[in-house]
């Protein structure tokens, strides 16, 4: 699945970058993250959004596809907020913008208004789907940031104790 060769359009890849970048700012702007840091939180959204798009090109599935952006997006965001001496907040939030699962959701109100319940249900299972990939992939982000900041701590008590 995740073996196979995948050619990419170098237009395809600029779309997705500028369009994520954009969507990111976008929100960032709507919530009144500080105007020094807004370029970042887009980059941040553009490496989420980076990660699925090519997993997803890789016929990686669609709940993959969304746990690794959202990893990417989780990892990128905490280190940019040590870089940046920032709340990880300002980067991940904006950062899963373009991994929300916006025109399903929508599409599942309209079905229900429509009286198509069996259709809405379908499309419901897909954003719930999509929802719990992308809380997963923060989940296992953190998880990692811890782990990897317990192993640091211990490389650097082995050091302190050798000396």
């Amino acid at each position: 699945m995740l073996g196979m060769q995948v050619s990419f359009n170098i237009w395809d890849v600029l779309i997705n970058l500028i369009f994520s970048y954009i969507a990111t700012v976008g929100f960032a702007l709507t919530v009144n993250i500080p105007h020094r840091v807004i370029h970042w939180s887009g980059i941040c959204g553009c490496a989420g959004w980076m990660v699925y798009w090519l997993v997803t090109e890789a016929s990686g599935g669609r709940m993959i596809s969304n746990t690794l952006g959202a990893f990417a997006v989780g990892l990128v965001a905490v280190v940019l907020a040590k870089w940046k001496k920032c709340p990880v907040t300002l980067f991940s939030v904006p950062g899963r913008v373009p991994l929300v699962p916006g025109a399903p959701a929508y599409m599942v109100v309209r079905r229900l208004i429509d009286g198509k319940y069996i259709a809405a249900q379908q499309m419901m299972m897909r954003v719930a789907i999509v929802t719990v990939s992308i809380a997963l992939g923060f989940l296992l982000s953190t998880l990692f940031q811890e782990a990897w900041n317990k192993y640091i701590k211990r490389l650097k008590l082995r050091e302190k104790l050798k000396k």
